[in-house]
């Protein structure tokens, strides 16, 4: 089913310009002390963890790179700074000696309930003129269209006109 190009187009226009919540979340979050920035990819690394705590799974670097949409290299990189913050640790695996496990310290814990206080918050700020069944409407088909998305490909891989 091929659907028409002027809808396809409004997406796309509108894909672009949600860079606006790229914008907003590089605005400063920051630790307990209400001093310390804290990186945004930490939270990616701190929100990977935690998911894996709330499904009952081990997580790995993989995981943080799956969720973050990068190589094993720079998630393994993302994973020492989140460390270096105190917001996880790496241990034994219990599945695999072989393997690193990462699980969250009390601070990552804390900062991860804190981010998600913070982002429900702004989206709610955000759709508050809404109708609450478009609001149930436009997150089960942006959930279901993010489920859809392949992963990126490698760097040599590029949009072609």
């Amino acid at each position: 089913m091929c659907s028409d190009p002027t809808d396809i187009a409004v997406l796309d226009d509108a894909l672009l310009r949600l860079r606006r919540l790229w914008s907003a979340s590089r605005s400063p979050f920051v630790d307990d002390d209400g001093i310390t920035a804290v990186d945004v990819s930490s939270l990616i690394v701190v929100e990977a963890c935690a998911r894996g705590v709330e499904a009952g799974t081990e997580v790995v670097v993989g995981d943080v790179a799956e969720l973050a949409d990068v190589t094993a290299s720079t998630a393994s990189r993302l994973v020492d700074r989140a460390a270096q913050a105190g917001l996880l640790l790496r241990v034994e695996s219990s599945i695999d000696a072989r393997r690193t496990a990462l699980q969250l310290t009390p601070a990552g814990a804390s900062l991860r309930e804190r981010a998600v206080t913070a982002r429900t918050a702004w989206l709610a700020d955000q759709l508050q003129e809404w109708d609450p069944a478009e609001v149930r409407i436009f997150g089960t088909l942006l959930a279901r269209f993010a489920d859809g998305l392949a992963p990126s490909r490698g760097p040599g891989d590029r949009f072609s006109p």
